[in-house]
């Protein structure tokens, strides 16, 4: 039973991971483990499960069949795990914590110590980064961060909505003008945000019943939020910047704000999503709320 069980478990990674070796690195074994393991498998069961070659791996259709029976056996050992965190102390141990990287490094980072004083025997592991992430192949308790759609399959809390303001540096307007107009910014250099996932090289604004699409180019395309507000500072080029990154920067005059009667309309509501449990561990609601408090208390901006 013990054998049919592990079985069961590495075949259920392998389908998720669709890869021997990133199987293995989920469970923490070699790869020839997994390919032994799946191989008996095969052999006891007397089935074809996989379909082998040196550069795909797809699954056969009694593979597929017994796929859902793996992944209800492990779901229901996540679960019991779950629940049982709810009869016992639940708020220790270690919490893995994915974040968007800019709103990290100014909203949340500043504050661990606040949370760990508040909750002693949480050990807090932090990954920032700006991409979509998959919760199950990174191993992570908890991700917040910034989309229009949570993925399926998991539990998403809206936590906020952010506002956006375009802005320049007295400098860089002494040099080249004041843009009045959305259709001003085609002359103007222009400060992108770029990665493997998005292009935030179209601008959108409306004001009362017209809007305006304007498609921007400059010298300076960056995967980095922070990076963006501060070239814009240091007077590169306009910046279309999400308000969560500004602190005094408009009322100290470091920045301009720029075409206040128009609005600035991109869409970047804050999640915090997580994996769908019936008995959701508490350190995990914990940091949520520990979130959620901040956003309320005003130490996140995410509005002028």
């Amino acid at each position: 039973m013990l054998k049919k069980a592990q079985q069961m478990v590495v075949f259920n990674a392998l389908t998720k991971q669709k890869s021997f070796t990133k199987a293995a690195q989920l469970l923490e074994i070699s790869r020839t483990q997994v390919s032994k393991l799946v191989q008996q498998l095969e052999e006891r069961l007397g089935v074809q499960l996989v379909q082998r070659t040196t550069r795909s791996f797809a699954l056969t259709e009694s593979g597929r069949i017994f796929a859902k029976h793996c992944e209800a056996v492990v779901d229901e050992i996540n679960e019991a795990e779950s629940e049982l965190l709810i009869f016992g102390d639940s708020q220790q141990g270690s919490l893995r914590v994915g974040i968007a990287q800019s709103f990290a490094s100014n909203h949340v980072a500043p504050y661990i110590n606040e949370f760990h004083e508040q909750n002693p025997l949480v050990n807090l592991e932090l990954s920032l980064f700006d991409h979509r992430v998959d919760l199950i192949s990174e191993q992570l308790d908890l991700w917040i961060g910034f989309m229009d759609s949570p993925p399926e399959g998991f539990v998403a809390r809206h936590l906020t909505n952010c506002d956006f303001v375009l802005v320049a540096s007295p400098d860089y307007l002494a040099k080249h003008g004041v843009p009045y107009h959305p259709d001003d910014l085609q002359h103007h250099n222009c400060i992108t945000y770029f990665s493997r996932e998005r292009k935030d090289n179209i601008w959108n604004f409306s004001l009362g019943n017209e809007e305006q699409h304007v498609k921007v180019t400059g010298n300076y395309r960056v995967d980095s939020a922070d990076a963006i507000r501060d070239a814009t500072i240091s007077g590169n080029g306009v910046g279309y910047l999400a308000t969560y990154l500004l602190k005094d920067e408009i009322r100290q005059g470091k920045l301009i704000r720029l075409m206040p009667d128009w609005q600035l309309t991109q869409h970047m509501p804050l999640y915090a999503v997580y994996p769908r449990h019936k008995y959701l561990p508490s350190k995990v609601n914990l940091f949520i709320e520990f979130i959620r408090e901040h956003i309320e208390l005003g130490n996140i901006s995410c509005q002028l």
